[in-house]
């Protein structure tokens, strides 16, 4: 119960005065009244008391200004991050187009996990299978694991030295397939093999090549196949030369490099590029020109047939999926029917395949053999059929009388297997192009003519020569010297536009197209 009581009328002032609330002004006076609660006679709890609490309103404010400030900071940072990203795209395109082959044919950026433009840390698997490649109708054929069957059309290029200070290995690979090349001839050497031998000390740009493993040979060799593969561009290992020093070996193995040693160097190469990780891999070139061997005459020592079998044999022993090219021979002087009349001529290194009308090689397994012969111009080795008369004369042929000896030359060194069941492949043609200095450009229209004469014998496929602007040529247009040329200019950053053009004949061969990339995988 609460209880009221009023309030004394008498006082104490500060001096201990006593006074009466009657004496006191009344301005401002209220009376006042005392209440007082009873003692409970139980407990009190939380429940007796429903007070509302109370927030004080700067604290919601603080909270707000608070959550604003955390968004602002992190929206601040985001476009901070995004603008700095922006910028180092920005500056790194501008250095890519720097190294960039200057080809016209558009922008083709690929920007790594740092940032970096067209400078990848490595290379994203694409997780194809290494397909049965196989030599069958007279064409290449990749075989997937569940038996889909393409026939692929080569257009080629050789690529020697497989690195280069000036321009990197991911923009060779762009401009190889922005041009619509499919395939790489590699060429390579045994003694390398053997010694697993890392490219020298400064040869290769490691900052703009840094998806390189350049630990040894074969790393560096499954690094430019990594690269190729990302453009579905296939390679052909061509066994080059015995020793990397040594490019006379006229035939498959030289006292330095016995039989042996070359059959091992196929085993590392098999343990190395045969998975599908380098699904891209065609398979050797056996040898590169033997033009000291013989055809069928059954000598151990010299018959290229029973050289090429034992090679291509071991080669399928290790790697099955693989198919072996066989270039020819030379053989000496050879006879055969050129614009109507008999010639006297001499084949190209690796060019003679005529023994191959009789006796031809044949792998322990079918379909595995491809012919690839070589075939040149004046720029080379002058040949009197290329010219009315004495080549030393240099009376030029008008182009129907050029095409014809061309196209007939062709066919009595090895053109007459074109058609067969076993794949046709041009290995090595060419020579000076845009530089050809003869009046009526003999030796660019030999390349020419070379390629309407496989185009229209429906060849399997070739690679030109040669990437390489450094590539050396011995006349011009008779004269001899030291000549230079390839698909690139000096600076390995300007194309050969006139030779570049010239090479877009071989599209027209059947089935040209990027190599296919299989993901079904063996059961």
């Amino acid at each position: 119960m609460l209880m009221q009581t009023p309030l004394p009328t008498a006082g104490v002032d500060g001096d201990d005065h006593m006074y009466n609330t009657a004496d006191m002004p009344t301005r401002g006076v209220q009376p006042m009244t005392l209440t007082y609660v009873a003692e409970p006679t139980r407990s009190e709890t939380a429940k007796d008391y429903r007070g509302r609490r109370r927030v004080w309103p700067g604290l919601v404010l603080l909270a707000c200004i608070i959550t604003l400030g955390v968004v602002s900071i992190s929206f601040g940072a985001k476009k901070s991050y995004e603008n700095a990203t922006a910028r180092l795209t920005s500056v790194q395109t501008a250095a890519a187009k720097r190294r960039a082959i200057q080809d016209g044919l558009g922008d083709d950026w690929d920007v790594a996990d740092d940032g970096i433009v067209n400078n990848p840390r490595k290379y994203t698997t694409k997780s194809c299978s290494l397909p049965n490649y196989l030599s069958k109708n007279g064409q290449i054929v990749a075989a997937s694991p569940n038996g889909t069957e393409v026939a692929v059309g080569i257009k080629g290029v050789n690529w020697f030295g497989m690195e280069t200070y000036v321009i990197d290995h991911f923009e060779i690979a762009a401009f190889l397939q922005r041009n619509g090349f499919n395939s790489v001839r590699l060429p390579v050497s045994v003694g390398h093999i053997l010694d697993d031998t890392p490219p020298a000390l400064g040869l290769v740009n490691r900052q703009a090549n840094r998806a390189m493993n350049l630990k040894s040979y074969m790393t560096t060799i499954q690094s430019i196949v990594q690269a190729l593969g990302f453009r579905q561009i296939s390679v052909l290992i061509s066994i080059h030369t015995l020793m990397p020093d040594d490019n006379t070996g006229g035939l498959w193995y030289d006292k330095k490099v016995p039989e042996a040693s070359v059959l091992k160097s196929f085993d590392l190469l098999a343990k190395g590029l045969c998975s599908d990780e380098y699904w891209n891999v065609l398979g050797i070139d056996l040898k590169n020109e033997p033009h000291k061997a013989t055809w069928g005459d059954g000598v151990a020592a010299t018959d290229w047939v029973l050289g090429a079998t034992k090679l291509g044999n071991h080669m399928l022993s290790v790697c099955p999926n693989w198919v072996g090219f066989v270039e020819g021979i030379n053989g000496g002087p050879q006879k055969g029917v050129i614009d109507g009349k008999e010639w006297t001529y001499y084949n190209w290194w690796g060019g003679g395949l005529q023994g191959a009308a009789t006796k031809g090689v044949e792998f322990a397994t079918r379909n595995k053999m491809v012919y690839s012969p070589h075939y040149y111009t004046t720029a080379v080795a002058p040949q009197d059929y290329f010219y009315d008369g004495k080549w030393q004369l240099m009376v030029e042929l008008p182009d129907d009388r050029l095409r014809t000896r061309v196209a007939d030359s062709m066919f009595v060194m090895f053109g007459f297997l074109a058609g067969t069941d076993a794949a046709v492949v041009m290995g090595e043609f060419g020579g000076l192009y845009a530089t050809d200095k003869h009046p009526l450009f003999t030796t660019k229209r030999t390349t020419d003519f070379t390629i309407e004469t496989m185009v229209q014998n429906k060849y399997a496929g070739a690679y030109m020569w040669s990437l390489n602007p450094e590539s050396a040529y011995q006349f011009n247009p008779i004269t001899p010297g030291s000549y230079t040329e390839g698909l690139l200019l000096d600076d390995w950053l300007t194309p050969n536009k006139p030779f570049l053009k010239g090479m877009e004949a071989l599209n027209k061969l059947p089935n040209v197209r990027p190599f296919p990339c299989f993901f079904d995988k063996k059961p």
